[in-house]
């Protein structure tokens, strides 16, 4: 058992040189043992790649240094955000006056929209062109936009000119294009004057499919910032709701709802959101930073704002960084954890015959980022198919985390990267990455997998860390391949979703917190090794243990058909787990049917109804417990899906 190592004093340095990145002609190096990085899919290829060869496979390769590992490392938001491309330029282009929804009004320009046409008066006006229904800016100014153009657009080509469009109660829909297209400007800002309600929509196919062609119904070339008090609904029936190819801004205390065919929000240098309530719905994914050739950008940084995502695909997603910092962020990915599919994970010597599925199904994920997750405070409620929270370097110092997920609800993994030093692949070896938890409130409830899976090195140093399901099977409450701090208890009692759960040590001081959880088992992390511990729930009683070193998992007994996860079924207890009740026979006075609960597996529902941990009755006893359910649970036995009943036959045993 390590503490984590200590982040330097200033890791911006160290920073700076994130990625060495390598094209797939570094295959060579690769032989040779250099230490190059598994590949990225992105869909991005490296500048050496691109102009060699245009029809060559998208295919970048990274590495994650040493140095950027040792500063990811229990980081906060501000030290990984001093590292990355400076976003102040793009939040200082609106002022105080615009952040509050006002303008200077001597000094602008109307555009007045009327149907399929526009007129223009005001300071500006001869920089105003109007061609049929569309309208064209071509100097620096504000311009101030009211009415409705049903089939037109604006653009913005200004070059190196401070443009500043207000919207005040404008709408604009363009079928065969972006409804605003900032081509070029200096300086981009929009601005939702007080008390305004604006609308821009464009249609599904675009007259320009060109390779630099738009793809939002908001869409900028350059850097651009939105601001103001008003409300602004952005419909993206083509890809994108708002999209800029350099950074996003989204500042003071603006209302905006998206709704998009493909990702709503996206900057591909940077996604900046510090400010507003965000409402958006994406039938890819929800907030989104691509950039993956320039190791200071790629993120996504969330402030004060109040922000809620529904996404087909992942709900954040950045190719390096996601902070948090203050932020109300409710997450639901790929119809949350009641639409994963639970698939069987193999046990120790066994082959995943489930892993041959295709690699290429979406696997959504609540936020994924190519380098660190930090949250120093705010809310994040997270529910997803797959993974809850997956980066290589996972840091969580203070607010809370609350994750429903179909797979791991915490995964540190170097994902689409190699973490220089550690070269190998394997599942059961140390990747290099790190997940600390130092602080806040942390409740995981997973459908499948582990609660906290580190491919790495796991931390847990404080903090009130609620986790549903048991220590110590291949899958369950926490798996780590590396080093770990893992204090805690674990097995009993049960947690229903809305308990209260209280935390009591043997000197008296107890925490409290209300479950999000439910399960059979419980795990409490972040405790003081050697101290005894009582932990309560309202619907499982109470169970006194002494919290010790927990097992991380790898090599454990359990496995059977489909995951463990939440009602796993009990393994060998580690030092601070309650004792399981034993029963050499059947379990006569136990239930007649069962409800599948998110976790459950044909494995541990016979474990409960045995009230055995006997590997070898329970191995013997599941393929009845499936023989009798067959119609219910289909023709693969690892697939049971929350919701389902199944009959405990008489003979079980």
């Amino acid at each position: 058992m390590t503490t984590p190592p200590a982040h330097p004093t200033d890791p911006s340095g160290a920073r700076r040189r994130r990625f060495r990145l390598r094209a797939a002609g570094a295959l060579a190096a690769l032989a040779a043992g250099a230490l190059v990085a598994a590949c990225s899919t992105t869909g991005a290829t490296s500048a050496s790649a691109a102009s060699s060869s245009q029809a060559s496979s998208a295919t970048t390769w990274t590495t994650i240094s040493a140095s950027v590992r040792q500063a990811s490392t229990g980081a906060t938001a501000a030290q990984i955000l001093a590292a990355n491309a400076d976003t102040s330029g793009a939040t200082g282009a609106a002022s105080q006056t615009e952040a509050s929804g006002g303008w200077d009004e001597s000094g602008a320009t109307d555009i007045a929209l009327s149907g399929d046409s526009a007129t223009a008066s005001g300071r500006s006006a001869a920089a105003v062109s109007v061609d049929g229904s569309t309208i064209t800016i071509t100097a620096s100014g504000t311009y101030v936009v009211s009415g409705a153009l049903t089939d037109g657009e604006i653009v913005v080509a200004a070059d190196d000119a401070d443009v500043h469009l207000v919207l005040n109660g404008a709408s604009i829909t363009n079928a065969d294009g972006p409804a605003i297209d900032v081509r070029d400007a200096g300086s981009a800002v929009l601005v939702l004057a007080r008390g305004s309600d604006n609308a821009l929509a464009d249609g599904a196919a675009y007259a320009d499919t060109g390779e630099d062609a738009p793809t939002a119904a908001l869409f900028s070339s350059d850097t651009l910032t939105l601001t103001g008090t008003g409300s602004l609904t952005v419909t993206g029936a083509h890809e994108d709701g708002i999209s800029s190819k350099n950074g996003l801004a989204v500042t003071g205390s603006p209302t905006i709802t998206v709704n998009a065919a493909d990702d709503g929000l996206r900057g591909k240098d940077w996604l900046l959101i510090d400010g507003g309530t965000l409402t958006v719905t994406a039938g890819g994914d929800g907030l989104k930073s691509s950039e993956d050739d320039d190791e200071t950008k790629g993120f996504v940084a969330l402030g004060g704002a109040t922000v809620s995502v529904t996404a087909g695909d992942d709900g954040v997603t950045a190719t390096t960084d996601v902070t948090v910092e203050g932020t109300n962020l409710t997450i639901a990915a790929g119809g949350g954890q009641a639409g994963a599919t639970v698939q069987a994970q193999p046990r120790p010597g066994q082959t995943d015959s489930a892993s041959s599925s295709d690699d290429t199904t979406a696997k959504p994920k609540g936020i994924a980022a190519g380098v660190s997750y930090t949250q120093d405070s705010g809310t994040v409620r997270i529910d997803a198919a797959d993974e809850g929270v997956q980066a290589a370097f996972v840091n969580v110092g203070g607010g809370v985390l609350t994750v429903d997920s179909g797979d791991d609800a915490i995964n540190a993994s170097n994902g689409d990267h190699t973490i220089e030093g550690y070269e190998s692949a394997d599942s059961e070896s140390d990747d290099g990455s790190v997940l600390t938890i130092s602080g806040g409130q942390v409740q995981l409830d997973y459908a499948g997998s582990d609660g906290i899976d580190s491919n790495g090195s796991a931390f847990v140093t404080g903090g009130q860390v609620l986790i549903g399901g048991q220590a110590g099977a291949m899958d369950g409450a926490v798996d780590a391949n590396g080093e770990s701090t893992l204090v805690g208890v674990t097995g009993s009692p049960g947690v229903a979703e809305g308990d209260t759960v209280t935390v009591t040590s043997a000197d008296g001081t107890s925490w409290q917190l209300t479950s999000t959880v439910s399960a059979d088992y419980t795990t409490v992390l972040g405790l003081t090794e050697g101290t005894q511990y009582t932990v309560s729930t309202t619907s499982g009683g109470s169970a006194t243990n002494t919290a010790a070193a927990l097992s991380s998992g790898m090599g454990g007994a359990g496995g059977g058909p489909g995951p463990g996860g939440p009602g796993t079924a009990p393994v060998a207890q580690d030092a601070g787990a309650a004792p399981m009740a034993q029963n050499a026979g059947t379990a006569p006075d136990g239930p007649t049917s069962v409800t599948v609960r998110p976790g459950d597996t044909l494995w541990s529902i016979t474990a409960a109804a045995l009230r055995s941990t006997d590997d070898v009755r329970i191995a013997a006893a599941w393929p009845r417990l499936y023989e009798a359910n067959a119609g219910a649970i289909g023709p693969d036995p690892s697939l049971l899906r929350p919701g389902q009943v199944l009959t405990i036959p008489e003979d079980l045993s």
